[in-house]
């Protein structure tokens, strides 16, 4: 099974990076340290918690106290213990990436191109409609 996340396509072209089947796995290792050692991770996950709401009271006076990077030390050492949060890639993984990056890439691209050529054309446009607006409002020549 992949861990890389995947890009699909949702409703009106919308586009997704999903990276669902890695959390899906972190959260059955959390499940596993969970059995393990229940009061220290349950303890773990209290802190982090309490810690979110302590950093939110320290924002509202203007950002004095350090109770978000302690919950992010926290955080990062939970990280570690259910295998972080890096995923190492194969070639083949890492083949498909790429190909789904200059997949991204290039239909990117076409769009701007498109983008750039509409802006030229209504350039033109506005240009013309202006200097026919002018030369309505001139004074014949006789």
């Amino acid at each position: 099974m992949s861990y890389l996340p995947t890009l699909r396509r949702e409703h009106k072209g919308a586009l997704v990076l999903d990276g669902s089947s890695a959390a899906h796995e972190q959260i059955r290792t959390l499940a596993d340290l969970y059995r393990e050692d229940p009061e220290g991770v349950g303890d773990m996950l209290i802190q982090i918690a309490d810690l979110k709401d302590q950093a939110e009271r320290e924002r509202a006076l203007d950002g004095l106290g350090h109770a978000e990077h302690v919950r992010d030390e926290i955080v990062g050492e939970l990280l570690d213990e259910l295998g972080g949060a890096e995923i190492h890639l194969d070639p083949c993984d890492t083949h498909h990436a790429l190909m789904q990056a200059r997949s991204l890439a290039h239909q990117a691209q076409q769009i701007a191109d498109a983008a750039k050529c509409r802006a030229d054309e209504l350039a033109v446009l506005t240009a013309v409609a202006r200097g026919a607006r002018e030369g309505s409002r001139r004074p014949p020549v006789c």
